[in-house]
């Protein structure tokens, strides 16, 4: 993910919404998903997705979910109440908002998440793939936003991005599931959940 330092040495998180809505022009079709917008910038497809629904909140882009996808478009200018028609769709990827951990995560400033998957390409932990990785990744910010989830939501959460790589929520998971134990600020939180460990555990974990 683009960064840079600030003043006091701390990540800033610097992919804007104009970044994301040149990827229209880097990519072929009126359409993008979440992971061109990933692929394009060099980001998580977690956070391609926050930023792709910041536009959709500010009435910049239009969605609907086409086969477990949800796909983006520029609307049209001159398309009266376009915009009102596609914020009514009952059934959008949700978005995400800060949860349980009382830290807000839409701005990474402090690199724990890209220092995580730096600690699993690093110490081979985790899924070998790198869409094995990036949909851990996944887990670990929903998990860092809302604090606690069951497993199936995390699979709808998760699976819709990676439909290609895996035939169905239960093989993504299969995959993900023995190794989630080994990422830092995962947790088992019993009875079919998952936990965030919060973020100085979390850096504990990196260091050990």
């Amino acid at each position: 993910m683009p960064r840079e330092h600030g003043e006091d040495g701390a990540f800033i998180e610097t992919i804007g919404l104009d970044d994301v809505r040149e990827v229209f022009d880097a990519v072929d079709g009126p359409v993008i998903l979440s992971a061109d917008v990933a692929d394009t910038l060099g980001c998580s497809r977690e956070t391609a997705r926050r930023k792709l629904n910041e536009l959709y909140e500010r009435g910049d882009l239009d969605r609907r979910k086409v086969s477990r996808r949800v796909i983006y478009w520029e609307p049209e200018e001159d398309a009266v109440g376009a915009t009102d028609t596609a914020r009514a769709d009952p059934d959008p990827t949700p978005t995400h908002t800060p949860g349980d951990t009382g830290t807000d995560t839409h701005a990474d400033e402090s690199g724990l998440i890209e220092d995580v998957r730096t600690y699993l390409e690093t110490t081979d932990t985790g899924p070998k793939t790198k869409h094995g990785r990036d949909a851990v990744i996944d887990v670990l910010e929903y998990l860092r936003e809302h604090g606690t989830a069951k497993t199936g939501e995390l699979k709808d959460a998760v699976y819709p991005e990676y439909a290609d790589e895996w035939g169905s929520p239960r093989s993504m998971w299969n995959t993900l599931d023995r190794d989630l134990a080994d990422v830092p600020g995962v947790e088992d939180g019993g009875y079919g959940k998952y936990e965030y460990a919060g973020d100085d555990a979390t850096r504990e974990a990196l260091t050990q």
